[in-house]
């Protein structure tokens, strides 16, 4: 190609692509991720399936699982699902406050960054492939960098009252 000149490259008219579904544990730093074609509450369950085995796996008897308010984690399908395994406990953040998002801001901006932008990839599946591969290297790792979590009030009894009947409490 000269210079000046600008390199076709040929698209299929309509933007193509997949689904990650991606949960991070902590302290561990390890993801758990599915990488689907579609965004659905069947895939998300299917998703959390994988999480619940690897916790089996791990011996982790809960987990509270942040979400943000995605469609797919507010279905029915998906709150039949929470109810019918309560060692998952969902906490979901506050609308339109992607900063809250870790996985967000910091996984899947990073793999869309590393993986689709400026790359091409001739199918879907070799980007998936790209992005699993991604994704394995990244648990080879343990590096997500230094997360930053949203601190919540702890409580604890005041020095002033620490009566056997009624218990005030500070928050720090």
């Amino acid at each position: 190609m000269r210079r000046g000149e600008q390199l076709e490259i040929p698209t299929p008219g309509i933007n193509r692509r997949i689904n990650a579904f991606i949960t991070a544990f902590w302290p561990s730093k390890r993801l758990r991720y599915s990488v689907c074609r579609r965004r659905r509450s069947l895939e998300f369950t299917k998703h959390l399936e994988s999480v619940l085995r690897y916790m089996k796996r791990k011996g982790y008897r809960r987990l509270i699982l942040i979400m943000d308010n995605a469609s797919f984690h507010l279905s029915r399908t998906t709150s039949l699902f929470l109810q019918a395994h309560p060692e998952i406990k969902p906490f979901y953040l506050p609308t339109y406050a992607p900063k809250l998002n870790e996985v967000d801001s910091r996984i899947n901006k990073q793999l869309k960054k590393d993986v689709s932008t400026n790359h091409t990839h001739n199918n879907l599946n070799d980007l998936k492939k790209a992005a699993r591969q991604y994704l394995a290297r990244h648990n080879r790792r343990h590096k997500l960098g230094d997360f930053t979590y949203i601190v919540l009030p702890v409580l604890r009894p005041s020095k002033q009252q620490k009566s056997k009947s009624s218990v005030a409490y500070n928050l720090t």
